[in-house]
């Protein structure tokens, strides 16, 4: 290894609030590093996923879609869909629908 690169070795001189303040900004960010990754990610789906989970065919999965304010994320060309915010959508737009079974 270079020089440069090898850990550095040696003493570290402080006071007892130094050395406590950098305890707490490691803790803070440990914490942060453990909160980030306990967060569920959202699961992204594809247009012909979506119209499964939501059991309708692609053809009407499109006609909704045809609604101006439909939650939709385009990465490039491809449309995305995150179903939380699908059904969060239809709840709030509950007109026209016609739940079966469920709530």
């Amino acid at each position: 290894m270079p020089p440069s690169s090898q850990p550095r070795m040696g003493v570290i001189v402080a006071d007892a609030q130094a050395l406590d303040e950098r305890l707490t900004r490691m803790e803070e960010l440990l914490n942060a590093i453990v909160e980030a990754r306990a967060e569920p990610k959202p699961v992204l789906l594809d247009r012909a996923g979506l119209a499964v989970a939501l059991n309708l065919s692609t053809k009407s999965l499109d006609k909704l879609r045809d609604e101006v304010d439909f939650p939709e994320l385009r990465l490039l060309d491809a449309p995305r869909f995150e179903l939380d915010r699908v059904l969060e959508w239809l709840r709030v737009r509950g007109t026209g629908l016609r739940l079966v079974g469920g709530s």
